[in-house]
């Protein structure tokens, strides 16, 4: 006993199974879409972490780099005599704060990204350039005062022994 509708069954099932077919083709291709996007953007994040990891490492560096220069800053502060031994530490000490800014710019300029807290580090250490610049003249100009009022106080001495001298030769 054969149906009389065994070509359009035939053709269901035909069809169904197409369809079946089709449509756990179309799943899997949406599973494997889902996982290949998924597995991107965690490559995508990872990058971004490695960036964000070098940003921390960077700024973490130039604020080491800034408190060196801090201390060395503090430290030129308790120098007050005017000596040699003072003088060629703080010599060492302006040498030291402007070698260390230095490795600050040279971090600034190889950092690719332009964020405003690099900025705001640019403006810094171009303060404390100018800053130890400016200690510097100060000794300087100090050291160049101490020598000047050392010659003149010599100087006196010398006009005060003449003074005696010339006292005592001719009776007064």
């Amino acid at each position: 006993m054969k149906p009389v509708n065994s070509s359009d069954l035939r053709n269901a099932y035909i069809r169904f199974i197409l369809y079946f077919i089709t449509l756990i083709a179309f799943s899997i291709l949406a599973v494997y879409f889902f996982f290949l996007t998924s597995n991107r953007e965690v490559t995508l994040l990872n990058e971004r972490v490695k960036e964000s990891d070098n940003l921390i490492a960077v700024r973490s560096d130039i604020n080491n780099n800034f408190d060196i220069i801090l201390q060395r800053m503090q430290q030129l502060t308790q120098y007050t005599r005017m000596n040699s031994e003072e003088l060629n530490n703080q010599n060492i000490l302006l040498n030291d704060i402007q070698e260390t800014n230095l490795k600050i710019q040279a971090k600034l300029q190889q950092n690719p990204a332009p964020l405003k807290s690099f900025e705001l580090y640019k403006k810094l250490s171009d303060n404390i350039a100018t800053a130890a610049n400016i200690k510097d003249s100060l000794f300087t100009t100090r050291f160049q005062i101490e020598s000047l009022r050392s010659q003149l106080e010599s100087c006196n001495r010398t006009n005060r022994s003449a003074i005696n001298k010339i006292r005592g030769r001719f009776g007064r």
